[in-house]
């Protein structure tokens, strides 16, 4: 399948996977997440993403399924209250930034825009000001993935930090670096408090790794014990469904 035929075609999918306030047992937002057509094969995004690069259309596709998320946002989610977080490579946000904030216009702060932390050093400061200043929020993705240094979260302004779910493994690996991943994970939950930054688990996946980061204080929880990434659709009928069941108490 020809990927830029594809866009251009409107076949492009986007779900959305929800973030979990464990406090309060709410939905406060969702990731939106490219898929391509459903048993093709770009349907995975990894192949999806590798095609539109070797094609020069990275570009393009970043924009179709931003566009496509926030239209099936507006017509289907924004009334749930829930946040709508959505991915882009730094290049291309800062190449795009003032069609993407034209875009946002009335949504700016229902949005909250995923950058990585170690793509963060390569956005222009200004970027991420302008996106502030014209009220749009940000997440720090991926925060201690890898051999990253969290020298770079300082400093930082956003309102958000997404930890990598290689931290979420550690601390219920159960081996002797447990506590120490558990330690990190308690920092950046004090860090995040101190400076006014929600810090968002990611990559939950069991029982066990819910019960030991509520355990360390985190209160926002991403993966799939919760839920995989569904079509828009199947988090209407939730939310109605919810809200029933609020009524009926």
């Amino acid at each position: 399948m020809d990927v830029m035929k594809m866009i251009d075609s409107g076949m492009l999918r986007v779900l959305f996977q929800p973030i979990h306030n464990i406090k309060s047992d709410a939905i406060i937002g969702y990731e939106a997440l490219a898929r391509g057509p459903e048993g093709s094969s770009l349907e995975l995004p990894k192949k999806l993403f590798k095609a539109a690069r070797r094609a020069g259309g990275r570009q393009e596709l970043e924009m179709a399924c931003f566009r496509t998320a926030l239209s099936e946002y507006q017509a289907k989610l924004f009334d749930s209250g829930a946040l709508l977080f959505v991915n882009f490579h730094p290049v291309i946000l800062s190449g795009c930034l003032g069609e993407i904030l034209s875009e946002l216009d009335g949504f700016r702060d229902k949005t909250v825009i995923e950058v990585t932390e170690s793509s963060r050093l390569k956005l222009r400061r200004c970027v991420l000001e302008r996106l502030r200043e014209n009220g749009v929020r940000l997440a720090l993705d991926d925060v201690g993935k890898g051999d990253r240094s969290f020298s770079s979260i300082c400093g930082v302004k956003v309102n958000y930090f997404k930890v990598d779910k290689g931290i979420i493994e550690g601390v219920s690996s159960g081996n002797d670096s447990a506590k120490d991943y558990g330690d990190i994970l308690s920092f950046l939950i004090g860090f995040g408090a101190r400076k006014g930054i929600g810090v968002i688990a990611e990559g939950v996946e069991t029982s066990e790794q819910v019960s030991i980061a509520k355990d360390i204080g985190v209160e926002f929880m991403q993966g799939f014990y919760f839920s995989k990434p569904k079509p828009a659709e199947y988090w209407v009928r939730h939310y109605i469904e919810a809200n029933k069941r609020e009524a009926a108490r």
